[in-house]
C-alpha cells in the first residue's frame, strides 16, 4: 500500500528546505559586498541523516538557519559563482520534489474519478 501521508508530508518537508535555502542564498548574494558579511547556511540533510540514524521520526526534521563564521573576522566570505552553483542544485531538486508531489496528486484524483 502507498503512504500518501507519509509521502508527501515527507516531500513537503524537502521542498520547504529548499525553500528555505533559496531564500538564504539570494540573502548572502545581495550582501556579498558588505564588508564583514558572512554567509548564511542551511542544513537539512545532515540532520534528516542523524534522525534516520537514531531511530527519531524524520517527519520532526525541520531546515536550520545558521551563520557560517569562516574566514578572518571582518572578511566577508561570500562566493557568489559558490552560492550560484547551490541555487542551480537547488533549482533542480526543486523540479525533481515538484513533479514527485504532482505525480503523488495525479494518482489521488485518478483514483477518485475511476480512471487507470
Amino acid at each position: 500500500m502507498i503512504d500518501f501521508v507519509g509521502d508527501t508530508d515527507g516531500t513537503q518537508r524537502v521542498l520547504d528546505a529548499l525553500v528555505a535555502r533559496s531564500k538564504v542564498i539570494m540573502h548572502n548574494l545581495a550582501n556579498q559586498n558588505t564588508p564583514g558579511f558572512k554567509a548564511h547556511r542551511v542544513r537539512f540533510e545532515e540532520l534528516l541523516q542523524d534522525a534516520k540514524g537514531s531511530g527519531k521520526d524524520p517527519g520532526d526534521v525541520h531546515p536550520e538557519i545558521y551563520r557560517d563564521n569562516s574566514g578572518g573576522p571582518g572578511v566577508n566570505n561570500v562566493a557568489p559563482m559558490e552560492e550560484l552553483a547551490i541555487m542551480d542544485k537547488v533549482r533542480l531538486l526543486h523540479d525533481v520534489f515538484a513533479r514527485r508531489a504532482a505525480g503523488y496528486f495525479s494518482t489521488v484524483n485518478k483514483a477518485i474519478r475511476g480512471r487507470a
